[in-house]
């Protein structure tokens, strides 16, 4: 294992952010936030019991192994050669930004997970860490299987977490993804999701998250196959003084290949959220078809919120590409209007909040108590 002294040597001229890593020139994540926390040591102490959420867990990670709670698929875990398997690491000495590069010089291990049956529930706890905590997931979904896969993200101490999920959709293949993440104001976190969808095959992408200290999460679905599919359906929810920004990016390669990039996200007190989402349609893929949406509530005034929905369409011959965004604060007018229908205003912020957090679904598979967490 590196030293957090020896690394930080080794990123010294890596930038936390290229110009080109982001929708725009504008830098949205707070990132002298991690640059306070990189000398940080690999946890010892861990917790993933919670009140918030309710979860059995098949496998729990830790920053040097992993526990195996139950046997349901075929399960690796690689301790070198990871150029072999890994898209990030096979990226040799290019990295997206400090961040990327922290991850692979500290990360001590990959947990490989190869789903040749089809399995209904699958959960993947990555633990509350005291320290820092990375973990690297690799899902291999075998041809024309079907794959439900939980991943519960716990941040509810005092550290630092980078968590990466490579996933491999064959074709005739479908995984859906239930990932919610859960951080405190004692948490950072640099998250980043790669998948790769194979003809006739489908992509389910589906989140729930409250933020922490400051909490950056970047989804990247290469949509490969002919009349492949990738959605991505996300909640958001910013509260107190957190930070959170989160990029979810879409690249069309085959034709007849269909995406939806949406996420809706609530604001309250002084909380911070992002959504950056974008579509690529290259010249290859023809018959197309994307949706970019981001619609973000401020609840009082003091929040700040940003929606950047972007398409890139480089062909002629497309079955539809769309995005939309709206960025509006809950103001007096619209209280006063629902207040007319006989609710109260907490009733009315209770109502709105319950939307935003049960869009994407994933509220329900963990019967998240979320009223707590916002609280």
């Amino acid at each position: 294992m590196s030293s957090p002294s020896q690394v930080l040597e080794r990123l010294r001229d890596i930038p936390f952010q290229k110009i080109r890593d982001s929708p725009t020139v504008k830098f949205y994540t707070d990132w002298n936030v991690f640059e306070s926390l990189l000398e940080l040591d690999y946890a010892e102490e861990y917790s993933w019991e919670t009140d918030f959420i309710k979860f059995e867990p098949d496998v729990i990670m830790f920053s040097d192994r992993v526990e195996m709670v139950s046997d349901k698929v075929s399960a690796t875990t690689l301790t070198g050669g990871f150029k072999e398997y890994s898209e990030v690491y096979g990226r040799g000495d290019e990295f997206i930004n400090k961040m990327e590069a922290y991850h692979r010089f500290r990360n001590n291990y990959i947990l490989r997970l190869d789903f040749d049956v089809d399995i209904d529930s699958y959960t993947i706890v990555s633990p509350s860490p005291k320290g820092y905590l990375p973990n690297h997931l690799l899902i291999d979904v075998k041809e024309d299987r079907k794959v439900t896969l939980n991943l519960v993200d716990l941040g509810l101490e005092e550290g630092l977490k980078t968590l990466f999920l490579e996933a491999n959709v064959a074709d005739g293949a479908e995984l859906k993804i239930n990932y919610i993440f859960i951080h405190g104001m004692g948490t950072a976190a640099y998250n980043e999701f790669i998948s790769s969808v194979g003809g006739s095959a489908g992509l389910d992408f589906l989140f729930l998250g409250f933020g922490g200290r400051m909490t950056h999460i970047r989804s990247n679905v290469d949509l490969v196959g002919r009349e492949s599919r990738g959605y991505t359906y996300g909640s958001l929810i910013a509260r107190g003084d957190t930070k959170t920004d989160v990029i979810t990016n879409v690249t069309h390669h085959g034709d007849y290949s269909d995406s939806i990039l949406s996420v809706r996200g609530g604001i309250l007190e002084k909380g911070y959220l992002v959504h950056r989402g974008a579509a690529r349609i290259l010249n290859k893929s023809h018959e197309a078809s994307t949706a970019v949406k981001s619609y973000l509530t401020i609840f009082g005034e003091r929040g700040t919120a940003h929606s950047i929905p972007m398409l890139e369409v480089d062909t002629g011959i497309v079955a539809g590409a769309s995005h939309s965004t709206s960025v509006s604060r809950l103001d007096e007018y619209r209280i006063f209007y629902l207040k007319k229908m006989g609710l109260s205003e907490p009733e009315i912020i209770d109502m709105l909040l319950r939307a935003y957090v049960e869009y994407s679904g994933v509220a329900e598979v963990f019967d998240v108590d979320w009223r707590s967490l916002v609280k």
